[in-house]
């Protein structure tokens, strides 16, 4: 048996050393939710508004601010902000740039960048590359003889497949015993989720009979003790809403709630809302701060969306993909060892 370990240690090894070295490698969920303010699957629009931390625009992109507390993003193998499609004037305050279309009217201030496509009236004030002719830019941070790494990364992740993966699979969470209150007397106007933590810290609401009924309520309160990972799982298909967070919630739960619309397929939030927003087929309009992450279908931008930084651990309750597919590949390398021992 030890023969057989070290034979696949041996092959998990020389086939890493197979792979190019500059490849970046594939992000997990829990990753994502670390490394992102903002993921959209498809087009983004933004009313000039403001995006903290570190974005990835999977179709094409007009307005908007991004990247604009550079110290906050941390470490990754992505730019500031990637576009697989065209982008328009929008402005990136920090760690560069990816375009994998063309780029008009927009300004870089920070990082270095690469457009793939064209591009025209441009500002970079860091290194940058660009493909496609570049009479029209100021390159004041100079240029580039080749695309930087982070346009490699660009194409490294499948984030289609991994948040809809990761919302249909919190969606199939059972609930903790967490528990909703809605008063309809008194205060009148109010919802209290009460959570419930397992033993790893998670806990798990289940609005699935009651969340038309809650969106409709002007206040949210809420009672976490202690809990470090927070799921609602919400199954309208589509919610237009405008709740007060009370006592300054928002903020906390930015960094530790999800909000699972795994059905959703049009969001709209007008007021302040807290915790990370994951609605892989919605169109999101927001109308005022989020506190939290975004990962949706598509972005009408009317608000800020401010860097929390999550914290909470999803990978206790849902095994990541790749986890998977390194126990299969696993176990077919031991069982052809086996076989060819036996012969």
């Amino acid at each position: 048996m030890k023969t057989t370990i070290r034979a696949f240690a041996s092959f998990v090894t020389l086939t890493a050393m197979a792979a190019p070295a500059s490849a970046a490698a594939p992000l997990s969920a829990q990753q994502i939710l670390t490394q992102f303010n903002l993921v959209t699957l498809g087009n983004a629009v933004s009313n000039n508004q403001q995006v903290d931390g570190r974005s990835f625009i999977g179709g094409s992109l007009n307005g908007g601010v991004f990247g604009a507390r550079p110290g906050a993003m941390g470490s990754s193998d992505y730019a500031g902000l990637t576009v697989m499609g065209s982008a328009n004037g929008m402005q990136v305050n920090g760690q560069g740039a990816v375009i994998m279309g063309s780029l008009s009217n927009s300004i870089v201030n920070q990082g270095s960048s690469s457009v793939l496509g064209g591009a025209v009236n441009n500002h970079f004030n860091g290194p940058s590359y660009v493909a496609g002719p570049s009479a029209n830019n100021q390159f004041n941070g100079g240029k580039l003889s080749q695309a930087t790494a982070a346009a490699q990364a660009a194409n490294s992740t499948d984030f289609a497949a991994s948040i809809k993966g990761l919302s249909t699979s919190l969606s199939q969470l059972a609930s903790t015993g967490s528990t909703v209150n809605i008063s309809d007397g008194g205060q009148g106007n109010r919802v209290t989720f009460s959570a419930v933590a397992n033993s790893q810290g998670l806990a798990v609401f289940d609005l699935s009979s009651m969340d038309k009924q809650i969106f409709s309520k002007g206040e949210f309160a809420f009672d976490l003790k202690g809990a470090n990972t927070v799921i609602f799982n919400v199954d309208e298909t589509s919610l237009n809403f405008a709740s007060n967070f009370l006592n300054g919630s928002a903020s906390e739960l930015g960094s530790k709630v999800i909000w699972n619309f795994h059905q959703a397929t049009d969001l709209t939030i007008h007021n302040q809302f807290g915790g990370v927003i994951l609605a892989p087929n919605a169109t999101l309009n927001n109308f005022n701060t989020i506190q939290g992450s975004v990962l949706v279908n598509q972005l009408n931008q009317g608000g800020k969306i401010s860097w929390n930084g999550f914290t909470g651990n999803i990978t206790t309750a849902v095994p990541e993909p790749a986890t998977y597919a390194m126990l299969l590949s696993g176990l077919g390398v031991v069982g052809w060892l086996a076989r060819r021992r036996r012969a």
